[in-house]
């Protein structure tokens, strides 16, 4: 059963109250004053009398900018991909199967393949926004290495992917 309101009130009020005169009382000195001791990681911390200097940093939004024009750019490349994914009548007719196998000796890829070749595109393209735009939330040195390193693995993959359907 909760307590009434005006039970709480006093109850607060009189620990409050044994805490400000307790705070009151002068306490007694101390026989021998002993030295500060260092903390264990003197080092590491910086004092300037009483406070704690934090090692000085600057927070800036470039880089999340930087990110964002990126990202930008691949949906843009993505929105393009979409559009080849689809085919027109008259390129069916002209880039069938049965045309390109035949015509195969001059090059040319059939719009099945070309469709095929803009899922993957596509694929590795949304893959690489999802990768950057956890790059815009804070995160360790070794976690954004590694993120910036599958960045740079996906851009590989889709630049080899275009050499090799050449």
């Amino acid at each position: 059963m909760p307590f009434p309101t005006r039970l709480t009130a006093l109850v607060t009020a009189a620990s409050l109250a044994t805490v400000l005169a307790s705070a009151a009382a002068p306490a007694p000195a101390p026989a021998r004053a002993a030295p500060a001791a260092p903390p264990a990681t003197a080092s590491a911390v910086k004092t300037e009398g009483d406070t704690v200097v934090m090692p000085k940093f600057e927070v800036s939004a470039t880089r999340i900018r930087e990110i964002d024009k990126t990202i930008k750019q691949l949906e843009k490349m993505v929105r393009r991909e979409k559009q080849a994914l689809e085919k027109s009548t008259l390129d069916d007719t002209v880039n069938s199967e049965k045309v390109s196998k035949v015509a195969a000796l001059f090059g040319g890829k059939s719009t099945v393949q070309r469709a095929s070749v803009s899922a993957v595109r596509i694929q590795s393209m949304e893959k690489e926004i999802s990768i950057l735009e956890t790059l815009r939330t804070p995160m360790t040195a070794a976690d954004r290495a590694l993120a910036e390193k599958l960045v740079a693995v996906e851009r590989t993959y889709r630049r080899e992917l275009d050499i090799i359907l050449r």
